[in-house]
C-alpha cells in the first residue's frame, strides 16, 4: 500500500511544485476530505477547500514558486515539507513554510492539515 501512496504523493507534490495546487485538488482529493489550518480552523469539503485557494490566489500578483523539501509515506500517510513563495496584491513578498500531512483512503487524500514551520 505504501508504494501506491507514495506514487500518488509524489503526483500531488509534482502538480505543487508546478503552482497547479487547484489541479492537484481536483485529481488527488475526496469530494469530501477535510483541511485543516494550523489555528484549529477547518473546510470541510473539496469545494470549499478549492473556492477558498480560488480567493486566495486571486488576490496575489504572482505565484512564484514552491520548493519541495522532502516527503515521507506510511501505509495511509504522507508528509511533505515545502517553503512558498508569492507576491501579494500589494507587491509584498510572502514566504510560507509548511509540513503537509496527508491521509489517504481509496487513493484519495481524505484529510490535510497544515503545520506551519
Amino acid at each position: 500500500m505504501s508504494s501506491q501512496i507514495a506514487r500518488l504523493e509524489s503526483g500531488a507534490n509534482e502538480l505543487t511544485r508546478q503552482g497547479k495546487i487547484i489541479e492537484s485538488i481536483d485529481t488527488y482529493y475526496s469530494d469530501n476530505c477535510v483541511f485543516i489550518e494550523p489555528d484549529g480552523s477547518s473546510r470541510q469539503s473539496r469545494q470549499a477547500e478549492r473556492d477558498h485557494l480560488e480567493a486566495f490566489f486571486s488576490g496575489l500578483k504572482s505565484f512564484d514558486g514552491a520548493t519541495l523539501h522532502g516527503q515521507s509515506v506510511g501505509d495511509d500517510l504522507s508528509m511533505s515539507e515545502w517553503t512558498f513563495n508569492m507576491t501579494g496584491g500589494d507587491g509584498e513578498k510572502i514566504v510560507w513554510n509548511e509540513v503537509l500531512v496527508r491521509r489517504w483512503d481509496d487513493e484519495k487524500i481524505v484529510m490535510e492539515k497544515y503545520y506551519a514551520a
